[in-house]
């Protein structure tokens, strides 16, 4: 059978940073086999033409080395806009994307079995939608399936760089949580993993379950997915498909939860999440009652990945309720489905969400070694480290184990100076989480190494967005923190060895953000002992952060938050606890309030530059963004 492959540029981009010498060698076997086409327009060859194998000796550049294996095909621009207009102008992909989908949809027509081969979940959803006729996977599916159709000699390098490419894809797809619908693209990214092989690793398997009992198990899967299965697959299946249909519906219901950037009503998404995994588990339980073990185990087996799924959003949703210990209880039974599918990366992701519950309330040793598991994890599945390692140090040191602190952060400095840009997202998301959790002491440590990254590596963007939250992280922090977290500065020092000119604009950077930070000390001059519209305090629009949520023996709740230009205030809710937490996003709404200057207890545990008394506590907004609740770091 032919395969035609038509591919995005940010596949090459994966393949320029992480592709083997050995790569070129077996995709070019298997374009001589004459059984794999591989199709790029002129535009994606402009897009990659600078990038190299930075892991290949002499690093050579990619479109040159990949010349003789790669067929370029120009697309004519009125094509180009025929399918904007068949799409719509406002929903559809970039010129160089838009001509790829021409591409791959011409090559159907001549009746070929096309792919296109994209991490670009708009080409996806927008060429489903156009009836174009191709398939999608992203650029991990793509080397997963090559290893699977070329020669067994060449199975190790494709496996080892589809692990790799697509922990680079999760955490890509996170980071542009705000342009799609994120639910929903990684449940296509798990889909396509599903259906590729899985990494070898040496694990027992189960003695109960035999080989062909494993391909009913995949077939049950497809089936559960609406595709189509072996009609002797199906027989043997009998009710079984049918009966597990319920659980299938839970990853509609939690995409349902993404169709908007952010939400207001976490504790009602919660809500409605466990009523529809209920009512799913008792419908598929009453069906499974009457059958036999073996049916059983085949249904636990397929349906693990959408407990998984739940389980874990349910788990994120409780944390952003501040219930911890119903969070703990969620992302515990998420880590225990993971398992039964052996789904490595679920079970990385799971212990990591376990970790930051533990680091949140200060259990250093149990976050230690869920840190730490994680991150023997990531070197079965060669995802990136480096997060792990960092907070296995970080906990580890906060747990008095001067040596394991300092061996993680040892083996952390590698990947740092390897990369520094990728260092830099990887460092300012860790610092971003430990934020979500009221550490903010932990936090300033890892955004200020970040912004060193980010100083050497020329990232105007992240240095900004990184000014503003350690102006963030300075301001949560108490006199209690200061002392709580000495030495670790020295420790996490050694993760960066920075070079003079970086130093000096470091401290510039440091010095302006210690002025703003000074400026957000002093008490606020204006007080109001009558009831004003909020928008004259905050003007309407502009958020303010949750650092944390205290509720006094009276029942009344204050809340510490952050804002850009004002710093931190007290929020003084007189109605008792409303269910909130670190990380969400408050907005005064139509809400009157009053200003008065904080105590000096206040001031010294809160660092708070006064206190603003709520008038009507339903008129505040508390959302936060959907991808915090839906299941995904």
């Amino acid at each position: 059978m032919s395969h035609t492959w038509v591919i995005d540029s940010n596949c090459f981009i994966h393949l320029g940073s992480m592709a083997p010498d050995q790569f070129l060698k077996d995709m070019k076997s298997l374009s001589a086999a004459g059984n794999h086409t591989f199709y790029v327009t002129p535009g994606v060859q402009g897009e990659v033409r600078t990038v190299r194998f930075q892991r290949c000796k002499g690093k050579p550049e990619l479109l040159k080395s990949m010349e003789s294996i790669l067929t370029t095909i120009s697309v004519e621009p009125d094509q180009i806009r025929g399918l904007a207009k068949l799409i719509g102008e406002k929903a559809s992909p970039q010129d160089v994307d838009l001509s790829l989908m021409v591409l791959a949809s011409q090559l159907v027509r001549e009746g070929r079995d096309v792919v296109l081969v994209t991490d670009d979940f708009k080409m996806t959803t927008t060429g489903e939608k156009a009836n174009l006729g191709y398939t999608t996977c992203p650029p991990s599916t793509f080397m997963q399936r090559l290893a699977e159709l070329g020669p067994n000699k060449s199975r190790s390098t494709f496996n080892s760089l589809s692990r790799r490419i697509r922990a680079a894809e999760m955490r890509y797809a996170i980071s542009r949580v705000n342009e799609y619908d994120i639910q929903a693209k990684l449940t296509w990214m798990v889909d396509s993993l599903i259906e590729g092989p899985k990494p070898k690793v040496n694990r027992p398997t189960k003695p109960s379950q035999s080989e062909g009992d494993e391909g009913l198990s995949t077939a049950l899967k497809r089936g559960l997915k609406g595709e189509n299965i072996k009609a002797k697959h199906r027989k043997k299946l009998g009710t079984l498909l049918d009966i597990c249909m319920p659980m299938a519906a839970l990853d509609g219901h939690l995409a349902s939860l993404s169709t908007k950037t952010y939400s207001n009503d976490v504790e009602g998404a919660y809500q409605s999440t466990m009523l529809a995994l209920s009512e799913a588990l008792e419908s598929v339980g009453l069906g499974l009652a009457p059958l036999g073990e073996r049916d059983a185990e085949l249904a636990n087996t397929a349906l693990a990945g959408f407990v998984q799924r739940t389980e874990t959003a349910l788990g994120l949703m409780a944390k952003m309720s501040g219930n911890q210990i119903a969070a703990r209880l969620h992302l515990s039974r998420a880590l225990q489905a993971a398992t039964l599918i052996d789904d490595q990366f679920a079970e990385m992701h799971s212990m990591h969400q376990l970790g930051l519950l533990a680091t949140g309330s200060e259990h250093w040793d149990r976050a230690a070694r869920l840190f730490e598991t994680a991150d023997r994890q990531a070197q079965s599945i060669d995802s990136d480290r480096l997060a792990y390692l960092v907070l296995a140090g970080i906990t580890r040191h906060m747990n008095q184990d001067v040596q394991a602190a300092e061996r993680h952060i040892q083996s952390a400095q590698a990947y740092v100076k390897e990369d520094k840009i990728k260092a830099c997202h990887s460092l300012t998301k860790i610092g971003t989480s430990l934020l979500s959790i009221d550490q903010p002491g932990l936090a300033l440590e890892l955004l200020d190494e970040a912004m060193e990254c980010a100083l050497e590596s020329e990232q105007t963007a992240e240095i900004e967005r990184l000014a503003e939250l350690l102006l963030m992280a300075n301001a949560a922090m108490t006199k209690l923190d200061s002392l709580h977290y000495e030495g670790l500065r020295s420790l996490l020092d050694r993760l960066n060895a920075i070079d003079e000119g970086a130093q000096v604009a470091f401290k510039k950077e440091i010095e302006a953000i210690d002025q703003r930070a000074s400026m957000h000390m002093a008490p606020l001059e204006e007080t109001w002992n009558t009831w004003q519209a909020g928008d004259r305090l905050i003007p309407e629009g502009e958020p303010l952060m949750v650092v944390r949520s205290e509720t006094d023996e009276h029942g009344h709740t204050l809340i510490i938050v952050h804002h850009g230009t004002l710093g931190s205030l007290g929020l003084w809710l007189p109605e008792g606890r409303l269910p909130v937490s670190s990380g969400h996003i408050i907005s005064l709404g139509g809400s009157r309030v009053k200003v008065a200057q904080p105590t000096v207890d206040l001031q010294d545990q809160h660092g708070i530059r006064g206190i603003v008394a709520i008038e009507t506590s339903s008129e505040l907004d508390f959302i936060v963004p959907t991808e915090g609740m839906t299941g995904e770091d």
